[in-house]
Formats: C-alpha cells, structure tokens, sequence
C-alpha cells in the first residue's frame, strides 16, 4: 500500500507505507516514540527565526533613532 500523505499540490507520496499505519516512514507523526529526535528540530527552527527578527528588529530600530536624532 502506498503512503497516504498528500503534498501540497495534490501529489501522494510514491514511497511504501510503514506495516500498521497508512504513511512511510517520512510522513510518519512525530509523536511516535521513535520519531523523538525530531521533534526538537522544529524548536530548533523558531529559536533562529526568533534570532532573526531580533536582528531585523534592531537594526530597524537603529534606523529610526537615526532619524529621529539627524
């Protein structure tokens, strides 16, 4: 049986699904226990998103005390 996740234009995934669930082993839920290194790299993600605005954040501040001052 094929994997039962579809991708956003509507294209399922060629790959084989796992025995005892409907998805492969790429579109298998993080919640699974064996799926636990995982899910720590969507934190991993919002940690340098969060950086990155904070350097856009203050740089835009920068430019508004310039501004502000000249």
């Amino acid at each position: 049986m094929r994997c039962m996740h579809l991708d956003r234009s509507g294209w399922q995934c060629p790959a084989e699904a796992r025995e005892g669930t409907q998805f492969c082993a790429d579109h298998t839920p993080f919640l699974e226990p064996e799926h636990e290194s995982r899910r720590s790299r969507p934190l991993i993600y919002r940690l340098a998103a969060l950086a990155l605005l904070l350097i856009f954040l203050y740089n835009y501040y920068q430019i508004v005390l310039g501004w502000l001052a000249g």
